[in-house]
């Protein structure tokens, strides 16, 4: 989604009515628009407001009523380029966000409202540009699935988020879209089955979790199906730890670097750079 697309905001707010001058402060919107960085006798912002970095460039500007931000603010880079673009409505409650590299490519998409991130977020890759990662969030928190993509745009892992914590199933993929992994979490631990597959789509290892840990008989086969040990956990502890083997060492430690580590792009003074 290009972030031009969030000009269209503007136009459904004015549709609305939203942005429709009216009574905000003893100047007139007329002298609104001439005036820079205006505090009303109640100390709220009104007007046009911006500020800039100590050689001159334009770190951002925005328009507010009665301390609200409201149509179109952009914050940019110290080299001048956008950093994030804001498309406000209902006064200041709900804002369309684009956030931007430093090259001016996309880096992130979605909705805040009440300066909290809602619905979906689409993150980008800075390297390629491809969608790398999709979050869904509630009131400031992770609720619903998360996900991330390989570069050829298939999953290649999704978990179920429940206030902010994982709750749900949990999966990897083979870069051609079969399962690899599936186990569940409960309040943020493993809770349950675990079974790993080969690409085939063979099963490798089965077990179980109890809170966070592996618990009683975790099962492994080779490629024909056929068990190749039993290793017994207590409390994630393996009584007969001589039996496993490096290769089914290994495969935990793979999932484990296979979790997905999508780093957010700054969100930092979004909505009131420099503060209130």
């Amino acid at each position: 989604m290009k972030p031009a697309i969030f000009n269209h905001v503007i136009i459904y707010c004015l549709y609305l009515g939203v942005f429709l001058p009216g009574t905000i402060s003893p100047l007139n919107s007329r002298e609104l628009q001439d005036k820079r960085n205006y505090t009303d006798e109640n100390g709220q912002r009104q007007g046009i407001w911006e500020r800039k970095y100590p050689d001159g460039t334009l770190q951002y500007r925005g328009y507010f009523r009665n301390n609200h931000p409201v149509g179109e603010l952009i914050r940019y880079f110290p080299n001048g380029n956008k950093m994030a673009v804001m498309n406000f409505c209902d006064s200041g409650i709900k804002a369309k966000a684009t956030l931007l590299y430093q090259d001016g490519t996309l880096a992130a998409e979605g909705n805040y409202v009440n300066e909290k991130k809602d619905s979906i977020w689409r993150y980008y890759s800075y390297y390629d540009n491809r969608l790398a990662s999709i979050e869904t969030w509630q009131n400031g928190t992770k609720h619903g699935i998360s996900s991330v993509f390989y570069n050829n745009g298939n999953v290649s892992e999704s978990v179920w988020y429940k206030n902010d914590a994982r709750n749900g199933p949990w999966r990897q993929y083979y870069e051609n879209g079969s399962i690899r992994m599936e186990t569940v979490f409960d309040d943020d631990q493993r809770n349950g089955v675990f079974q790993f597959y080969s690409p085939s789509g063979r099963l490798e290892i089965s077990g179980q979790y109890l809170n966070n840990q592996m618990q009683g008989e975790w099962t492994y086969f080779d490629e024909f199906g056929q068990i190749t040990s039993v290793i017994t956990y207590i409390d994630g502890t393996p009584e007969n730890e001589d039996d496993l083997i490096d290769k089914e060492q290994d495969v935990f430690r793979r999932i484990e670097e296979m979790r997905g580590r999508i780093p957010e792009p700054d969100e930092s003074e979004l909505f009131y750079p420099g503060g209130r």
